[in-house]
């Protein structure tokens, strides 16, 4: 399995692992920076929001620096954000806003959400071999919706499929 495979299917794995009552908390503590993103990528995603990794701010002080997963000031001004502190490449919270002033999106919608879709490499890879046969994009897309039950539960709408075509 393939590093972006594996990322992939990792987030799908938290996204439906996630509890629905999971809240984050100060000194809550993740093994590695993708188990950190991955779990509050879930956790938004089951809220109804997006998340956009901000610029990481480094603040050092020996093995210690603190990194943002969300800017503080989004497109809307939410002030909704998580910070972690790494210390020998443990992330500890400590920082934690949970308050919106948005609505979010509705739970048929949450699929949509950017920061949640993913193509897999081995969507990719039928992707690919589609095109080679002559097989357009949008067919070939709507050949993984039917094979997946459906577009909710592909991972990525028709855009990112036509994105990923492109390269």
């Amino acid at each position: 399995m393939t590093e972006s495979e594996h990322e992939t299917s990792h987030l799908a794995h938290v996204i439906r692992d996630m509890k629905n009552d999971f809240e984050f908390a100060i000194e809550m503590i993740f093994s590695n920076k993708d188990e950190a993103y991955h779990n509050y990528v879930a956790y938004a995603i089951g809220k109804g929001f997006g998340v956009r990794k901000g610029h990481t701010g480094h603040s050092v002080t020996s093995s210690d620096q603190e990194k943002k997963f969300e800017r503080a000031e989004v497109k809307c001004g939410c002030p909704a954000h998580i910070k972690f502190k790494v210390d020998n490449g443990v992330y500890e919270v400590i920082e934690y806003v949970s308050e919106h002033n948005h609505a979010f999106v509705p739970e048929d919608q949450k699929h949509l959400i950017k920061c949640g879709r993913m193509i897999s490499d081995t969507c990719k890879c039928v992707l690919s071999d589609m095109m080679k046969a002559g097989i357009g994009g949008t067919n070939a897309y709507k050949f993984l919706a039917n094979e997946a039950g459906g577009s909710k539960n592909l991972g990525f709408i028709l855009h990112d499929c036509q994105n990923n075509l492109q390269t």
